[in-house]
């Protein structure tokens, strides 16, 4: 291949299998994955007025090499992140813990959409994105400006506790209702940004996860990159991102999003120097 270590791989996004650029990867190398694997289910949203292309490489991964790659290219004491879904949970579960993984909680967080799997008269819709949320090793949450506490700042409510903060600092394994934002884009966000994936991923849920479980400057890595919804994340809060996408023309859509990120932050950047006395 001819590339170096982190030179070569910084805020890049390649195309083709991510078990292939894993094993380029050295021990260690990344301080966060935030990913969301294909299930195997060749998923069709049965809501969409007309279905999507078939995601390449969802009639299933090898989920257990998956897995063990993804624990070795994390460094010790960082936190990982699996988009899954309920039927493919206790697997993908059972892979990651084997790999060596400390799974800490499943998150359930809300769809920008209703999705539709099967049977669409007899079933519940699904309204929920489940993110299998791991450790190697141990890592305390950041503390952010995500979210403000209900609770009125230093007040003491049980004797010998801390006062409460402003801001949360312990996040509920549930986010759902308008404090959260939502995991998914709805079909009404891509028709209007000309923008079409079957599970994209909404930048502004990916953000608070990469700012709960990392630092400014940190690698952020995504197997599975879609149309770069992690890569803009990353970006957006003073990141850095790796990744792959097997499929060409959504590889070809992140490459345009991230050009137009870039050219926006340019120009916001020139202006500031403008205004500068």
């Amino acid at each position: 291949m001819g590339r170096t270590f982190p030179k070569d791989y910084i805020n890049q996004i390649f195309q083709g299998d991510c078990l292939d650029l894993m094993g380029e990867l050295p021990d260690g190398a990344v301080a966060l994955i935030l990913t969301d694997p294909p299930y195997g289910i060749r998923y069709q949203n049965q809501f969409a007025a007309a279905p999507h292309p078939m995601l390449e490489g969802d009639r299933g991964i090898d989920y257990g090499r998956f897995a063990k790659e993804s624990y070795r290219i994390l460094a010790p004491d960082s936190h990982a992140y699996f988009f899954t879904r309920f039927d493919c949970y206790p697997y993908h579960y059972q892979c990651l813990k084997d790999a060596g993984f400390a799974i800490k909680n499943c998150l359930v967080i809300e769809k920008g959409t209703l999705g539709g799997i099967g049977d669409l008269h007899g079933s519940f819709a699904n309204n929920s994105e489940w993110v299998i949320f791991c450790q190697k090793g141990r890592r305390t949450f950041n503390h952010t400006t995500l979210l403000r506490n209900r609770k009125p700042e230093g007040m003491h409510f049980h004797k010998g506790r801390n006062p409460s903060a402003r801001y949360k600092t312990r996040f509920p394994a549930c986010w759902f209702g308008p404090e959260y934002p939502k995991a998914t884009y709805n079909s009404a966000w891509q028709k209007q940004n000309g923008i079409f994936h079957p599970t994209i991923k909404n930048i502004e849920c990916l953000a608070w996860l990469i700012q709960i479980s990392s630092a400014p400057g940190d690698l952020i890595f995504d197997g599975f990159m879609g149309t770069g919804s992690t890569a803009l994340a990353a970006l957006g809060t003073g990141r850095t991102f790796l990744g792959a996408e097997i499929f060409p023309a959504y590889w070809q859509t992140a490459q345009q999003r991230l050009a137009a990120w870039r050219e926006e932050h340019t120009h916001i950047n020139a202006k500031k120097e403008d205004d500068l006395p």
